[in-house]
């Protein structure tokens, strides 16, 4: 028995898929969703909102370079012992979001228990194409 592609469409309909969506799947977003990147960062709220735990994502190509956010990626303990201007900026935004003053030797990072998540050369441009579409 042959299907055409009208009747597989439809059934595919039915089943409640979208065929754009089985075709055209975002792997970034595949990924950020594999990698458990939803539990700390949410991906509609702006970087000023520090919601579950972390600064929202949306607009991360207007704050960060891809080259800072490639290296963040990588390995972000050693980006924020820089404490570049990205990192003082994240710092600031949290403190302002929270509505209160570091306390001496406190920073964001020493306020997030995060998870080491290790990510390949691949993931991390795969990531980085999906930030930059939000």
């Amino acid at each position: 028995m042959k299907l055409n592609q009208r009747v597989i469409c439809s059934l595919l309909f039915f089943l409640g898929w979208s065929v754009p969506s089985l075709l055209f799947a975002d792997p970034g977003k595949a990924l950020f969703k594999e990698k458990h990147c939803a539990l700390c960062h949410n991906v509609n709220n702006p970087g000023t909102v520090f919601a579950p735990a972390c600064p929202g994502l949306k607009g991360v190509r207007h704050r960060h370079s891809k080259e800072w956010v490639r290296k963040w990626l990588k390995d972000p303990s050693a980006v924020w012992a820089g404490n570049d201007a990205d990192v003082r900026d994240i710092n600031a935004r949290y403190f302002r979001y929270r509505g209160s003053r570091p306390k001496p030797r406190e920073s964001f990072m020493a306020t997030i228990i995060g998870k080491k998540v290790v990510l390949t050369d691949e993931e991390i441009e795969v990531l980085i194409d999906y930030l930059w579409k939000l």
